[in-house]
C-alpha cells in the first residue's frame, strides 16, 4: 500500500491508520528540512485557460507539511521551479488533512483538491 508516496507492507492491510502516514511524513520532513518554505504557490486550472492561483500558508497544518514535503521529494519531476501535483496524492492530501486539520483555509484548499483540475505547485 502506498500512502503521499510512502510505503507500507501489505501485513498493515489496506486500512492504514493516520498516526503511520505522519510518522513516516514528520521523518521525510527532519530528513530534508522544510523550514526555507515559508509558503506555497499553487496554479489551479489549464494554462492558457482561466487559472485560479493560490497562496497556501498554514505551517501548522498537516496539508503544508505534506505540500512541503512533495516540493522537496525529488521523485517528482520539477519544471521552471514547479511541479504538478498528481492527482493520488493531492486526494490523499486532502482526505488526510480533513480528518487533521480543522482551519478554513485548509478545508477551502481540500475541497479544491477534490476537484478534477490540475495543479501546479512551487515554493514561494
Amino acid at each position: 500500500m502506498f500512502i503521499l508516496g510512502f510505503h507500507f507492507p501489505a501485513d498493515m492491510g489496506n486500512s492504514i491508520e493516520d498516526t503511520a502516514v505522519v510518522e513516516k511524513l514528520d521523518a521525510q520532513v527532519a530528513e530534508v528540512g522544510i523550514d526555507d518554505i515559508t509558503a506555497i504557490e499553487l496554479e489551479m486550472g489549464l494554462r492558457g485557460k482561466e487559472v485560479q492561483k493560490i497562496t497556501y500558508t498554514n505551517k501548522d497544518t498537516f496539508m503544508f507539511k505534506a505540500l512541503a514535503a512533495y516540493l522537496k521529494d525529488e521523485t517528482y519531476i520539477a519544471k521552471d521551479g514547479e511541479k504538478y501535483l498528481v492527482y493520488t496524492n493531492r486526494y490523499q492530501m486532502a482526505e488526510l488533512s480533513k480528518r487533521l486539520d480543522s482551519d478554513d483555509e485548509t478545508m477551502d484548499l481540500c475541497k479544491k483538491f477534490d476537484s478534477m483540475e490540475q495543479f501546479r505547485v512551487k515554493a514561494a
